[in-house]
């Protein structure tokens, strides 16, 4: 038999002593709490300026992996890999071997690096020399560096010649971890600590 509601009683749906809120309603006023109070730590009041920087900040990354994300993005080759492996101009716009030994270069005219320094032969030729001086760990192999002996000659300001002691079919893949600095970068920065 249905309960008859008003025969006997004002019917007062159950509802929740005011002092003991609901569990999800304490919940939400815990969670509301703590942001409240982290923001708080982890901001400066408005009144505070925060500390000016000092001294100087260096970063030590001793991954020879990124080390070589950063040069392959910032500096540009003479000859880089496209996607399917084939050697493709760059800094150079062609290349012929005049015996198995000796291939030259065209070098691309009117390229300046971010200061406005020229791109010509005497920048390759920089680049070479501290190429081969230090003789670079490179991350996959030292098999990259260029066979003592090597030369590169400035044929004019547009035109260089590498010159190998013996034949090296991989010579020219090997122009592809020759990273073209300018003047300033050899001035100011260089290569360091010899680590890729």
């Amino acid at each position: 038999m249905p309960l008859d509601r008003t025969a006997t009683a004002e019917f007062v749906p159950h509802r929740r002593h005011p002092i003991h809120p609901s569990r999800s309603t304490r919940q939400v006023g815990i969670g509301a709490l703590i942001l409240l109070v982290g923001l708080a730590w982890s901001h400066p009041s408005i009144a505070q300026k925060p500390p000016a920087p000092r001294g100087e900040l260096r970063i030590v990354d001793k991954s020879a992996g990124n080390w070589t994300y950063v040069t392959f993005n910032v500096m540009d080759h003479l000859v880089e890999l496209d996607k399917d492996g084939k050697l493709v101009p760059r800094l150079a716009t062609s290349w012929r071997w005049l015996d198995e030994n000796t291939p030259e270069m065209k070098l691309r005219r009117g390229v300046r690096f971010h200061n406005g320094e020229a791109f010509d032969a005497e920048i390759v030729k920089l680049n070479w020399e501290e190429n081969t001086r230090l003789r670079q760990p490179h991350a996959i192999g030292t098999f990259l560096n260029f066979k003592p002996g090597s030369k590169l000659t400035i044929v004019d300001p547009d035109t260089v010649r590498l010159s190998f002691p013996e034949p090296d079919g991989a010579a020219l893949a090997k122009l592809v971890y020759l990273h073209i600095g300018n003047r300033q970068f050899y001035r100011e920065v260089g290569w360091g600590e010899q680590h890729w």
